[in-house]
């Protein structure tokens, strides 16, 4: 199911859009606002899979919330519809999923989200994580980091932080190598999450985290493999 967040200050053109998503199969209007506060909140709270955004919403524009939401959800698939040419330019860099034009285009949007759909089930891999609560079903996108605790291990995610039952040599074989690395005997990282390094002390960096308060730690001896694979994951 394709979840949705709409921005839209346009009410009539709001309830046409929801009327046109609501007929498509595996899609789901999770909110709608006209207040760019507001959908900034939203999109926060609810972590949708696709922002629809007006560009010229109050409070802030859709732009803005874009870019915003952009260093908490690097991921999301963003649709901006507006009636002006001139911010295609800024829509390109924010790496929108497409810019519509008003009046609103349904054979495009159609086509977008189709695409969007075969996008994120190609890409969609979730794995079990076994906990004393059950199963927890995790995309290892949403990962920051994984910290060994005893024969176990703490799971950080962009929504939660919970205890699993594997240790942290099961998780690693578990996860992508060319994403998640091994920066010392208690953590494993997801490197694109990384955001900087600071000097902990006389053998050790502190890692902080795109969007969040968790905290890793990477060995100095492990540095130079460390930047040489972060250098070529944006390389690639």
């Amino acid at each position: 199911m394709l979840r949705i967040v709409i921005a839209e200050d346009d009410i009539n053109f709001k309830k046409e859009l929801i009327k046109i998503l609501l007929t498509m199969e595996g899609v789901s209007v999770e909110y709608s606002t006209g207040d760019g506060n507001d959908a900034l909140e939203a999109l926060i709270k609810i972590k949708p899979d696709v922002a629809i955004l007006d560009i010229g919403l109050p409070g802030i524009s859709g732009i803005e919330v874009a870019k915003k939401i952009r260093e908490y959800m690097p991921f999301l698939e963003i649709i901006f519809i507006t009636s002006f040419e001139e911010y295609i330019k800024d829509a390109v860099k924010l790496y929108a999923s497409d810019y519509i034009e008003k009046p609103l285009d349904e054979k495009r949007l159609r086509e977008t989200l189709d695409r969007i759909k075969k996008k994120l089930l190609e890409v969609e891999n979730v794995i079990p994580f076994k906990t004393e609560d059950g199963v927890k079903l995790i995309n290892p996108k949403e990962i920051y980091c994984v910290q060994a605790s005893k024969k176990r291990s703490i799971v950080y995610t962009q929504k939660e932080k919970f205890i699993c039952d594997y240790s942290l040599k099961e998780i690693e074989e578990l996860l992508d190598g060319s994403m998640f690395f091994r920066t010392n005997r208690s953590f494993l990282v997801n490197l694109f999450k990384v955001e900087l390094l600071k000097d902990n002390n006389r053998t050790s960096f502190e890692i902080r985290f795109k969007g969040s308060n968790y905290k890793a730690y990477l060995s100095k001896e492990l540095y130079e493999e460390f930047r040489r694979r972060v250098k070529a994951i944006y390389k690639s």
